[in-house]
Order: C-alpha cells, then sequence, then structure tokens
C-alpha cells in the first residue's frame, strides 16, 4: 500500500467514523453502521472504493457475535426450539417469494433466469454469486443485487421500527457499560475466531458470528471467563461492518450496470416487503407468541450481524432474531442451487411447451 492509498484510508475512515458519531447525535438508527456505510458508498461510486477485507470483516463479526451473545441465556434458545418448525416455513416462504420474483427481475433486468433467482434469493453475497453459472456479468450482477438487499434493509426497517417501537431499554446497556480490555476478552475473541474458522471448514455459512455467540454463552452460562465488551469495540466493530457493506458498489459495476441498479434495487425492497408481510401474516395466523417488531426483525432478509444489533438496540427479541435469521441463512444456502436448477429446468420445458 502506497502512502496515498494509506493517507486515503484514513481519511475515509475518519470520515466515517464522524458520519457514525452525527448519526448517534441525531439518533439515527444504527448511526455506526449506515453512517460508515453510506461513506464507503460514497467514495466507491467516486472511484476512490476501499475494497472489503475479508480479516476485518470476520474480526468484526466475532465483536458483534461476542457482544450479542453475552445477553443470550439457554434457557431462552432451547425453549425457541419449539418454534423451528415455524421458522423453517419461514426459511422456505422466503425461497418461494425470491423464485417468484426473481421472474419480474429476469424479465426487467435483462438477466438469464438462474442469474435472477440467485440474485433474489436472501442468501449470502459471496455463496450465491459463487453458485452462478459461469455467464460474463453474471457474478457481479448477483453480488451488486445481494448487496443492495441487505444494504437497502439497514436503511429502511430500523428508521421504521424505531419509529413504531416506543419501549425496551437496548439489550446492550450493561454490557457495553461495564465492558474492559482484559485476558477474558482477549480469549474469548479468540476463542470465538478459531470456532468460526473450524465452521468456516464445514461449509457454515456467518461461522465467525454464529461462533462467538456459542463461546459467548457458555461463557455467560459458566461465568468464566467473564468477559464484557468496551463499548469502543463494539463501535469500531459496527464501523466496520458499515465500510463492508458501502465497499461492494464499485464505480464500475454501477456505471456498466445502471439499469440493473435501479431495477435490482426495486425488487429487492418489494421481495423483502412481501416475505416479512407473508411471514407476519402467517405468524398472526398460528397466534405465534413473539411480538411483530421482533418478528420483522427475525424475518428481513438482511445481515445476521446488522439485524441483531437492531433488535440489541430497540430491546427488542434478540434470541429470535439469532434464531430465526441462522435458520434462514441454513435452508437458503442448502437450497439455493438446487432451486435454481429446478427452477430453470421448469421454466424452460414450460416456455418449449408452449
Amino acid at each position: 500500500m502506497t502512502a496515498l492509498s494509506l493517507l486515503r484510508l484514513t481519511l475515509i475512515i475518519a470520515v466515517a467514523t464522524l458520519a457514525g458519531w452525527f448519526g448517534e447525535r441525531l439518533d439515527i438508527p444504527l448511526p455506526w453502521i449506515i453512517g460508515p456505510m453510506l461513506v464507503s458508498t460514497a467514495v466507491g461510486l467516486a472511484g476512490y472504493g476501499i475494497g472489503e477485507s475479508r480479516w476485518i470483516r470476520r474480526g468484526a463479526q466475532v465483536v458483534v457475535g461476542t457482544t450479542v451473545g453475552h445477553t443470550l441465556s439457554a434457557s431462552i434458545l432451547f425453549g425457541l426450539l419449539s418454534v423451528l418448525p415455524f421458522m423453517i416455513a419461514a426459511a422456505l416462504i422466503s425461497i418461494f417469494i425470491a423464485v417468484l420474483a426473481s421472474e419480474l427481475l429476469a424479465k426487467k433486468a435483462r438477466l438469464d433466469r438462474r442469474t435472477a433467482l440467485l440474485a433474489n434469493l436472501p442468501g449470502g453475497v459471496a455463496e450465491m454469486a459463487f453458485l452462478g453459472d459461469g455467464r460474463a456479468g453474471a457474478s457481479t450482477a448477483i453480488a451488486l443485487i445481494q448487496a443492495m438487499r441487505v444494504s437497502s434493509i439497514v436503511l429502511v426497517i430500523p428508521p421504521i421500527l424505531t419509529f413504531f417501537v416506543t419501549s425496551g431499554e437496548p439489550t446492550l446497556g450493561y454490557e457495553l457499560g461495564h465492558g474492559r480490555f482484559d485476558w477474558a476478552l482477549g480469549l474469548i475473541l479468540v476463542l470465538g475466531w478459531l470456532g468460526g474458522l473450524g465452521l468456516t471448514r464445514f461449509g457454515i455459512k456467518n461461522a465467525f458470528v454464529v461462533s462467538a455467540l456459542a463461546v459467548s454463552l457458555i461463557d455467560t452460562m459458566i461465568g468464566f471467563p467473564g468477559a464484557t465488551v468496551p463499548t469502543i469495540l463494539f463501535i469500531v466493530a459496527q464501523i466496520s461492518i458499515g465500510l463492508a457493506l458501502g465497499a461492494r458498489f464499485r464505480r464500475e459495476d454501477v456505471l456498466r450496470l445502471p439499469r440493473l441498479l435501479g431495477i435490482g434495487l426495486v425488487l429487492s425492497l418489494l421481495t423483502s416487503a412481501l416475505i416479512i408481510g407473508v411471514v407476519l401474516g402467517l405468524a398472526v395466523v398460528v397466534e405465534l407468541e413473539l411480538d411483530l417488531a421482533t418478528m420483522a426483525l427475525a424475518v428481513a432478509p438482511g445481515g445476521i450481524a446488522e439485524m441483531v444489533i437492531t433488535a440489541a438496540a430497540l430491546g427488542l427479541g434478540v434470541p429470535e432474531v439469532v434464531m430465526f435469521q441462522t435458520v434462514r441463512i441454513i435452508v437458503v444456502n442448502m437450497l439455493a442451487g438446487w432451486v435454481a436448477d429446478l427452477w430453470v429446468r421448469w421454466r424452460s420445458s414450460t416456455a418449449s411447451a408452449d
């Protein structure tokens, strides 16, 4: 890295931090994620993108998982096992809606069906792009639309819930207020990181968040080593996540695919709204004993770290959000390739018959 590049990166991080600080002063939801994300997006579209570091993103996920994990308890998580069938049903519904909406995306954005479907499924950015069939621009189109879905969810859902949710204390208040840098924190972070590496080898998605959550839950249960996360560390993790989200929007991709950008954004919002609306409606019908605000975050097709942070900040059900998001990610990533193949074959056969 040249001196000029280092100076530019330092300036971008400083501006991103300032944006987060202003956002917090203005009571904007998720200020330390949204502010840096907007700054990162702006510099990327200006042609000075900072790129996305896999290691920094993973480190940030470990910190978030560690922070949130200390708010959970085994009894609550085990109690949610009775809702597991509904979680799986919600994941399957999200796939079904994404598949149907992908037809409109394929038509309007002039994409082949497989690319449109993988771009619209609520799975991971890298995972869905990897399943692309190798056509020119397919992976870029998939990654861009996936990034727009997560970013739009982060920008839209927290403000809406903040407007409607008027009660509830921030779930993370105690941990952040009493956090400290010590050997216990270092040990928990290292264990969370190593666990994430291990889970990655088994193909587990969002492995570093899941691992850190599990390690922190054990720490909470047995009271050893008794780690807590300082406020500044949690803020740095959120800034890193925000910068990583914005870094996915590169100027060359946006200029090359302007039609895809607009249509992809609209279809991402439509798909997300339908998923949330249908699942919430089903929850009301079956009289699921979870409040609707928590359910909205739990089934929103955004990133698990971002949705969990939002739930914690609003005093909503963090365990429910963690479980629903984790189940959806597992189900979608397990079925994505098979669903894409089946859908393309079926639509091709019906088109031939016509």
